[in-house]
Parts: structure tokens; C-alpha cells; sequence
């Protein structure tokens, strides 16, 4: 094993953040411990609870959230980091580093999913596809994602100042799953991971790294390894819960000799199976190729032509077929879309307001919210959290005012729980007063 390779990646370990800790400068180990619990202890994390993985608004608690997902993307991100500690002569290295590279690699998955909206990947759609029809055009918005949005949760909107959680460098850049913008996608059917008025932010953590801008930060390909590697095994289950598929089914799918078990559930036998063995291929994977990994190079850690590789690939076309398409499911998605883009269409009573107008409303000035009839606008403006509303004072994010604007409203739609997108549609439908 090459010890070298992996002293360079502990390297990108630091505790320096983009505003100086106020208590400090501490050790690399207390940091990313700091980290961890800025995380688990703010509410975007926790809304986390109420925003569906595969089932919206489902009530049977053991089907998983986005917040009980993330938890298990954890999981296995601290034993694929733990696995590679392993497979390394890690004797000359200091316990403080390897400790941290776990807990940044636990933490980055923690996060994955912080910010995706309401209604997963349908509730990304329909913001995309309503400013599609907007005017002008705010190309970030185009293009909206989780991706982008989680690391404008965590570096602007999730703190009281322009810094967000104020996170290690080292821990930001563990969390970018497309380092580039819409104007710098290396494809253009490539995902954006960073909004424009983010860019700066970005690229001021790489020069504190001395990383190349645009380049896949190597921490990042472990929390891309967990989450596939949980999500394939977690839809199985939640199919299983649902009694959408039977154990039987998958018998039939992938061979029924992956389910003999004579002491635990046979699913529970193939789920575990499947993930030590992914787990020990992925950390095989990123021990053998640090110095591709170093360089940019767009490394799979779980191959798909592997055996576990190609296994894992069937489960995501089963689940696809079999669980995605289950008309309950698809049902609360159309449903949610609609929740989504009816939110937009209310909301987008503010966009249409001259900046003068939007202004007096913000300031709160009475007398023109009088004289322009604004009284429902500043109904709808009370709703958005007074917290955002000041980082849209804030000068710190650059865009011209209707840029800032349509963000504070998508900022605050896709910080909604499913339930709450719901019932705030309802109310301003007029189907529900409380």
C-alpha cells in the first residue's frame, strides 16, 4: 500500500474554516468533531425526518426518510473510511488525522441530502420547469438541484452570518458532488453542484486547501460510494415493507442460495453480504488508485463490471421496475408536483413586485404598503422565515436583486418538510385555515 498516496489525502485535513473560529483554532480531531455537531444539531438536519426517501407522507415509520437514509449512508461511510485505515501502515501517522478522516467522511454523508426539497426529485423538476417559463431567466434556477441548494444550506443560509455552519474547509469541500456551475459543466448534461452567488465561497475553500478548483474532492467519492450502496439495499427493504415485493420475489430475482440463513432474516443476510462485500471493494478500490483519485480522475470505487458491482446495478433496475413505478408511490409524486409548482404560482406574487414594492415590504413601511394595496403580499412575506430574509439583505452574495429575490423563495420552499408543503398549498388554496 502506498503510504505516501495516503499521508497526501490526510493532508487535505485541516481545521481552518472561511471565518476563523471564534474559539480559536483547534486540532484537525476537535474540528471535524465540531462539524459533525453543527450538523446533527441544526434544523435543516432535522427536517430531514419529514422529507420522504422513496414513500412521500407515508405513515408507517419503518418505511425511511431522508433523515434515517442519511444516517445509514453514515454508517457505512465511517466503515468504508475505517476499511482503508486498515489496509495502510497507518503506525507513523497520527491517531488525530485518521480520527477526523473518518468523522469528515461520516459527516459529509450526514449532509448529502440537506438540501433537497419537498417530493424528492419531482419537487426538483417542478422547480425547474416552472422558472422554465418564467421571465427573465435565472439560469441557477434552470437548473435547480439538491446539490447546489445543500451547499448554499450549509455555507450561507444555515447560520446567522454570511458563513452558514461556518464548516472546515476540508469538510465543505467533502460535500460538492459536481464542483462547477451551470456555465462550467464539463458536459452539458452534467448536474450543477454550486449555484453562481456560491462560486466565490467555493474557491476561496480550495485555495485554503491549495486544491484545484473544478476538481472532485477525494472525500467526496467515499460519501458517492455509501450513498450508493445504501440506497440500493434501503428501496429493497422499504419494497419489502410496503408488500410492494416479497423476499420470494427477490429470491427469484437474485438467486436464492444470496438468502440462506439459518439464524437471521434472509434479508437481512443478503443486505448485510452486500454491503461488506461492496464496503471492501470500495475501500480496495480508493487504496489502489490515491494518486488517480489525487489527480481528478473520475474513479468508480464499486465498479460496475465488478461482481458486486453489476449485483448492485440489478437491484437499482429491480427497484426501479418493481418499487419506483408502484402506483402509490408514483400517485403522492404527481400529487407533490403539483403541491410544488401551486407553491410557486403563489409565491410568485412576490417576484412580480417592483423592487421598490418588494422593498417597502421587507422594511415594512406601512404607508406603501397601503397606498400599493400590498397587504396580501405582506401576508405572503411573513411567511418566509425572518432569517433568510436577512441573507437577503446580506450584500455578501452577489446577483442582482430579482436573482436574490427568486432565491429567498426557493429557499424557502425547499427547506419544507413534505407535510408542511402541503398544508402551507392547502392554505393558500383556501382548502384548509389551520
Amino acid at each position: 500500500m502506498d503510504t505516501n498516496s495516503f499521508g497526501k489525502i490526510l493532508d487535505l485535513l485541516k481545521p481552518t474554516r472561511l471565518r476563523p473560529s471564534t474559539r480559536g483554532e483547534q486540532n484537525i480531531l476537535i474540528e471535524s468533531e465540531s462539524d459533525k455537531a453543527r450538523v446533527i444539531n441544526h434544523a435543516a438536519f432535522r427536517r430531514l425526518l419529514g422529507k420522504a426517501q422513496v414513500f412521500p407522507l407515508d405513515t408507517n415509520a419503518a418505511v425511511r426518510t431522508r433523515l434515517t437514509h442519511s444516517i445509514e449512508v453514515s454508517q457505512i461511510g465511517r466503515y468504508i473510511a475505517q476499511k482503508i485505515i486498515e489496509k495502510h501502515d497507518v503506525n507513523s501517522l497520527h491517531y488525530k488525522q485518521l480520527a477526523a478522516f473518518v468523522t469528515t467522511i461520516e459527516t459529509a454523508c450526514l449532509l448529502h441530502d440537506i438540501g433537497n426539497p419537498p417530493f424528492g426529485h419531482f419537487g426538483e423538476d417542478a422547480i425547474q420547469k416552472w422558472f422554465l417559463k418564467e421571465t427573465p431567466k435565472i439560469a441557477d434556477l434552470l437548473e435547480f438541484d439538491g446539490n447546489p441548494q445543500g451547499f448554499r444550506l450549509i455555507s450561507f443560509l444555515g447560520g446567522a452570518d454570511e458563513y452558514g455552519l461556518n464548516l472546515t474547509c476540508s469538510q465543505l469541500l467533502s460535500t460538492i458532488k459536481y464542483p462547477w456551475t451551470h456555465a462550467g459543466k464539463p458536459d452539458p448534461k452534467d448536474k450543477i453542484g454550486l449555484f453562481t452567488s456560491d462560486v466565490a465561497y467555493y474557491k476561496r475553500a480550495c485555495d485554503e486547501l491549495n486544491w484545484p478548483p473544478g476538481k472532485k474532492f477525494p472525500f467526496l467519492r467515499l460519501m458517492e460510494a455509501a450513498d450508493n450502496i445504501a440506497y440500493a439495499m434501503s428501496d429493497l427493504e422499504d419494497g419489502i415493507e410496503k408488500k410492494i415485493v416479497s423476499i420470494e420475489d427477490l429470491k427469484k430475482e437474485f438467486g436464492e442460495n444470496r438468502f440462506l440463513s439459518e439464524k437471521i432474516d434472509p434479508f437481512v443476510k443478503f443486505k448485510t453480504d452486500v454491503i461488506v462485500e461492496a464496503v471492501e471493494l470500495a475501500a480496495k478500490t480508493f487504496t489502489n488508485k490515491l494518486d488517480n483519485i489525487i489527480a481528478g480522475e473520475d474513479i468508480e470505487l464499486v465498479d460496475k463490471t465488478s461482481d458486486i458491482g453489476d449485483l448492485l446495478k440489478k437491484v437499482k433496475h429491480f427497484a426501479r421496475a418493481k418499487i419506483y413505478r408502484n402506483e402509490a408511490a408514483e400517485r403522492i409524486e404527481l400529487a407533490g408536483r403539483s403541491v410544488i409548482v401551486g407553491l410557486l404560482n403563489h409565491f410568485k406574487e412576490l417576484l412580480d413586485l417592483e423592487e421598490a414594492e418588494f422593498m417597502a415590504l421587507v422594511d415594512n413601511n406601512i404607508n406603501v404598503i397601503k397606498d400599493n394595496k400590498l397587504g396580501y403580499h405582506a401576508r405572503l412575506l411573513r411567511r418566509l422565515p425572518i432569517s433568510y430574509i436577512e441573507k437577503y439583505r446580506c450584500g455578501s452574495r452577489g446577483g442582482c436583486e430579482i436573482f436574490k429575490r427568486a432565491h429567498l423563495v426557493v429557499d424557502f420552499i425547499s427547506g419544507m418538510t413534505d407535510e408542511f408543503a402541503l398544508e402551507t398549498y392547502q392554505v393558500l388554496e383556501g382548502i384548509r385555515i389551520r
